[in-house]
């Protein structure tokens, strides 16, 4: 049971039974049937009958403050439920509990608000107050993985059921309007999609609102790409097969949604993609949904996962201007203006011999002026640097760069499915940038930079589908439609990792592409129906209806034509004529045949034509 008291809860608590046990002294329980005091004889309700019509949320409120039996004054006064809340300055002028009592005044002021709840409901946002009680049960402080790029998230409980709580600042410097923030959330909460965490309600209280989000899951297809769950494992082999392939369609689907309805994720990566317990996938945390974080969340857009898997349009080199250090200035005696690199902090392979050392030494004092001694050349001086920078937030052109994030992660679970680990596609991308940076860091194994090297790992997975299939034929086995189709998927996701934005498919015509092999290879397996992951969107569905309504006319048009051309064939009607003689040549020797009376329009008519038969014009009347 909740915490809190809803309606259903008073109203299935407070009854008969209970305000006589609770009202306490005999000589109460008594009053309880004499009549209203302030009815003059107009109405036969009594005190009793008063509390369970109108006043159950006030008989609640004076039992937890410990005076039940002042039910009598608040009844007398004509206050009910539908006058709460009460101010701490209308409590004081009732003076319901005597000589001025502030202290029982403070309690029954806070202690009715845990009476007043307001719902929330799918869809709609609640304004609540400072005292007000909101109905969440916060659970444990485990963060929800649909939260996992937000510092102000956690879980809470409504009516049993679990949601990931988003909260957001709407006052102070970095604060945005509440205005603002319900403008912007009906058109979140008008998503709704099986693979997409979506809005559930909306809430604000003092200096801060609140989302609520679902589905809430633990894992992210980051966790998942290095170690399959329990629940996963659990399946069999081809059921795991399938749920691989399945998801690529399910991904694609909910993009292919927010983009239909004028949305862009910006975002996609294997941290952003979710998975429960039922093997179910969701794209989370679209930039709309981000889009009202602080100041401070939106600083921290880099990181590793997110340049690896961008498009090359948002990562370009962009001149930026640094302060440096000062140049190194080789006096002529000798002296310098900046310290002595030693060799231990030089990499090994810096290590320069005397002979260069000296040349060095010998070029710079040439090169130096002789106001090398003056104060300017000691001074930081400003360098334009060539620097990766992070995408824009929102991009005009962020569709196209959805697709090729989405395309990568294709990749991820297609080579996942056909056996190959994440270490080794990664160490074929960067298989060109094995020296690392200064500081040791990794080579760049992002898709953007390492295209060629993406695009032989594509044909690579696309040759291991297809000898899967060819084993498959040759033992008589039922999976060569499936290797055939996720060669397909390969192939598809091929259209949308291309350089140029403008040559890559949409999101919808890449639902289509996808679809329609996950489709053959879940059809063809007898335990799956549907088309795909059956997550299609509306318009996709028309699509799809449409498409398959032509071809059926197209069928019926075909074979209705091949009848027709069958009954000409052999039902045509014969037209009888009457030469006198008619002349019929075989391939070999003429003969001179006796006068025929009529003959098969058809196949005589055809040797006419050939100029086989000469027949006599005189007496040539038809007639069919």
């Amino acid at each position: 049971m909740t915490s809190w008291w809803t309606d259903e809860r008073i109203n299935a608590t407070v009854d008969r039974a209970y305000i006589i046990k609770e009202i306490g002294h005999k000589r109460f329980q008594d009053a309880l049937h004499h009549p209203l005091a302030f009815g003059d004889g107009l109405t036969d309700d009594t005190y009793l009958d008063w509390i369970l019509q109108k006043g159950r949320r006030c008989f609640i409120i004076l039992n937890f403050i410990g005076v039940p039996e002042r039910i009598f004054q608040l009844i007398d006064k004509s206050l009910d439920d539908d006058d709460l809340p009460l101010s701490e300055e209308a409590l004081y002028d009732l003076n319901l509990f005597g000589c001025k009592s502030e202290t029982l005044d403070k309690k029954f002021y806070r202690q009715q608000y845990s009476v007043l709840v307001q719902e929330l409901v799918p869809g709609g946002h609640q304004d609540f107050g400072a005292e007000e009680v909101v109905p969440v049960e916060p659970r444990n402080s485990r963060k929800g993985s649909i939260a996992a790029t937000s510092t102000t998230s956690d879980r809470v409980s409504v009516h049993q059921k679990l949601y990931a709580r988003k909260k957001i600042a709407t006052s102070g410097e970095n604060g945005v309007g509440r205005v603002h923030f319900v403008m912007h959330l009906k058109a979140l909460q008008s998503l709704k999609h099986p693979h997409l965490v979506s809005v559930w309600s909306t809430y604000t209280q003092n200096d801060f609102s609140y989302m609520l989000l679902y589905p809430i899951t633990d894992l992210t297809l980051r966790q998942f790409l290095n170690e399959q769950p329990k629940f996963f494992k659990n399946l069999e082999k081809q059921q795991r097969r399938e749920t691989l392939l399945r998801w690529t369609h399910c991904l694609v689907t909910a993009l292919a949604y927010l983009h239909d309805n004028g949305f862009t994720h910006q975002s996609i990566r294997p941290s952003n993609v979710t998975i429960d317990s039922n093997n179910t996938i969701y794209l989370a945390n679209f930039a709309a949904m981000n889009a009202l974080d602080s100041g401070e969340d939106k600083g921290q857009t880099y990181r590793t996962e997110i340049y690896e898997h961008a498009a090359p349009e948002n990562w370009r080199r962009k001149p930026s201007i640094f302060d440096t250090a000062p140049d190194k200035t080789i006096h002529l005696g000798g002296g310098r203006t900046s310290r002595r690199v030693t060799a231990s902090s030089r990499p090994p392979s810096a290590v320069l011999s005397a002979t260069m050392f000296l040349n060095q030494r010998a070029h710079s004092a040439t090169t130096t002026t002789s106001s090398s001694n003056s104060s300017s050349n000691t001074r930081p001086k400003k360098t334009i640097i060539n620097t990766f920078s992070p995408p824009e937030r929102f991009s005009p052109g962020a569709s196209p760069a959805d697709v090729f994030s989405l395309c990568t992660i294709i990749l991820h679970l297609t080579s996942l499915l056909l056996g190959h680990g994440q270490k080794a596609f990664a160490s074929h991308r960067s298989r060109h940038n094995r020296q690392a940076g200064r500081g040791g860091a990794p080579a760049d194994a992002s898709f953007h930079v390492n295209l060629p090297e993406v695009g032989t790992w594509m044909e690579l997975l696309i040759g291991d589908a297809n000898e899967r299939e060819k084993k498959d034929k040759k033992g008589k086995g039922t999976g060569a439609s499936f290797w055939r189709s996720v060669g397909g998927v390969v192939h598809s996701a091929e259209a949308g990792l291309r350089k140029d934005p403008t040559q890559r498919h949409t999101a919808r015509e890449l639902e289509r592409k996808v679809g329609k092999y996950v489709g053959r290879a879940l059809s063809s397996n007898s335990s799956t129906t549907g088309m795909g992951c059956g997550c299609r969107s509306e318009e996709g569905e028309v699509e799809e209806a449409q498409l398959k309504a032509e071809e059926a006319k197209e069928v019926e048009r075909q074979q209705y034509e091949q009848q027709e051309y069958e009954q000409k064939e052999y039902e045509e009607p014969a037209f009888e004529w009457e030469p006198k003689y008619r002349l019929s040549i075989t391939a070999t020797t003429p003969t001179v045949a006796s006068s025929t009376k009529s003959a098969p329009y058809s196949a005589i008519d055809q040797e006419r034509r050939m100029g086989l038969i000469v027949p006599m014009m005189e007496n040539w009347p038809l007639r069919a």
